[in-house]
């Protein structure tokens, strides 16, 4: 259940617009809506950002986005193995796409949601004390949105959408440890429709008697 989790949280929960620059940082991504939603760890560099929901264990589950390839990997060190999904397949339902200059990022923003003459520079604004670019635009669905871009860090740190509000709080700058973004060598790599089977036959395993006897009849 924790990877199709995590796939979403790679893909759909995704809100990031990754610099085009080196430019490095860890921060807390934190969901108002929808609401009681895990709270999401993220470190970025470059073209690479990884995912871990915040509080797990030690070795729990992990995604890295590859942002210029626009694919993500999944990584399980339970079970020392990952699975990749194709380059040009990562689902979004929000900004994903480089910014070179946060003063005019209408064209990456059309370019990479394919909705030309949908995006809108609002201005200037301020958001937890970092200046900012407003912006408003349409998604790959049709659905509009406001991201503020960061102007130092080249970065979405806020979006509102329909279905998703999210931001990023305690943004730290400076250089992250490059192994955070690899696979471990000695990782397994799994093909990606028998890991699909693997999590559909866990999910649709049947309970236990202990448990059936407990079920409510609907």
């Amino acid at each position: 259940m924790f990877r199709k989790v995590a796939f979403q949280l790679a893909g759909s929960l995704l809100l990031l617009a990754v610099p085009a620059l080196s430019q490095e940082f860890s921060a807390d991504l934190v969901r108002q809506k929808p609401q009681n939603t895990a709270g999401t760890k993220l470190s970025v560099s470059g073209d690479k950002v990884r995912f871990e929901v915040a509080g797990q264990q030690k070795d729990a589950s992990y995604a890295i986005i590859n942002v210029a390839q626009r694919s993500s990997t999944m990584v399980l060190p339970s079970t020392q193995s990952y699975v990749i999904s194709p380059p040009g397949h990562l689902a979004s339902s929000i900004p994903l796409f480089h910014i070179d200059d946060p003063e005019n990022a209408c064209k990456a923003w059309e370019k990479a949601m394919q909705n030309p003459g949908t995006c809108k520079k609002v201005g200037d604004d301020t958001l937890n004390g970092r200046p900012t670019v407003k912006y408003t635009g349409a998604m790959e669905n049709g659905d509009t949105g406001t991201a503020w871009i960061d102007k130092k860090l080249n970065f979405a740190i806020k979006w509102e959408g329909e279905k998703t509000v999210a931001e990023l709080q305690n943004i730290q700058e400076g250089p992250q440890d490059a192994n955070l973004f690899e696979v471990p060598k000695d990782y397994q790599k799994m093909d990606t429709m028998a890991a699909h089977k693997s999590a559909k036959k866990k999910m649709t395993r049947p309970l236990p008697p202990c448990s059936r006897r407990f079920r409510i009849s609907s």
